[in-house]
């Protein structure tokens, strides 16, 4: 019967597909791959996915004394893997800090939510729109779970996504602090530098999520955008991806200053541990001077990913009163 069932789907798979399944099967039983059917122009190539198990006998290494990368090369020049990709696992390894990026985020959203934190969510510098479509996706369900935020007219009302960005990159770095800074004087942070996304880019790919009155993109440089907040605005949660100590300022101080970040908010710092974690640069010695300039109380709820940490803030001064 099973010789019955795999001769069926050899004769109604497309080709393509019948090798992935294969080479699934290959890796369960930690066999060696299936030497690669395709010439290197077939576009099929293209259509197997990344994710495919094959990756597991890689890390076995050779019995003849050769390094996992020698065989790994010497198989994708055979034409016998259809990625490099393929050989020593794409997804868990090279995507891991996104993933854990967005992890981190999703459990923020669904924190404040179960938390019934007061107010929108922000993310400052918005680059690729990785992040910012995370929130979104993670902010779907926000009507279900804020039995507690209740409107005027007794209905639930949704949170909104604020995007703030300048969308010409990162701004002429002036900070002495900055300036010093290892990621500044190796030039991997420079005036220009982390553009990606232009503002339709990103309108419209956050508008396949979220509905227009859900999300709202603030184009410029934080310390005016911020700015036009109205005063009775409220943070819940907010993303900083501003990379710069002078950024960081420039966002923040404001809306501590004007009592918009709520009891209970999440703040998730996306480089904390850039700059070789050097605690007098970027984010770091931001937050150290807004925690001594506004009294802020805090708990560090953790590092994430490779380069982020979280606060959530019980206190500080000037902070109002949240609505019950």
């Amino acid at each position: 019967m099973l010789t019955a069932l795999k001769n069926g789907l050899a004769n109604v798979l497309p080709p393509p597909a019948l090798y992935w399944l294969r080479s699934v099967k290959r890796a369960i039983m930690f066999e060696p791959p299936l030497p690669w059917p395709y010439g290197p122009d077939e576009a099929s190539a293209s259509a197997i996915t990344p994710a495919i198990a094959i990756a597991a006998p890689a890390f076995h290494g050779s019995d003849d004394g050769r390094v996992i990368q020698d065989i790994a090369l010497e198989k994708y020049k055979a034409k016998q893997l259809p990625s490099p990709a393929s050989y020593y696992g794409y997804e868990d390894v090279l995507i891991l800090p996104a993933k854990e990026i967005a992890k981190a985020l999703t459990l923020s959203v669904q924190y404040i939510n179960s938390a019934h934190v007061n107010g929108d969510v922000a993310e400052f510098g918005t680059m690729g729109g990785f992040s910012a479509a995370t929130l979104a996706m993670s902010m779907v369900f926000d009507l279900q779970r804020q039995p507690l935020a209740k409107s005027a007219s007794g209905e639930n009302p949704f949170r909104v996504l604020r995007l703030f960005d300048s969308f010409e990159g990162l701004p002429e770095i002036t900070s002495p602090i900055d300036q010093v800074a290892p990621h500044v004087i190796s030039g991997a942070w420079a005036k220009g530098g982390c553009k990606v996304l232009a503002a339709p880019e990103l309108r419209e790919r956050i508008g396949k999520i979220l509905p227009p009155h859900r999300f709202e993109l603030y184009e410029g440089w934080f310390a005016d955008t911020v700015k036009t907040l109205p005063p009775e605005t409220r943070f819940a949660m907010i993303h900083f991806d501003g990379d710069l100590y002078q950024s960081t300022m420039y966002a923040l101080v404001p809306l501590f200053e004007r009592g918009m970040i709520s009891i209970g908010a999440v703040i998730c710092f996306d480089d904390w541990n850039a700059n070789r974690a050097i605690p007098t640069t970027g984010e770091r010695q931001a937050w150290k001077e807004l925690v001594e300039m506004f009294a802020i109380e805090a708990s560090n709820s953790g590092d994430y990913s490779v380069g982020g940490t979280r606060f959530l803030i019980h206190s500080y001064r000037g902070i109002p009163a949240d609505p019950i």
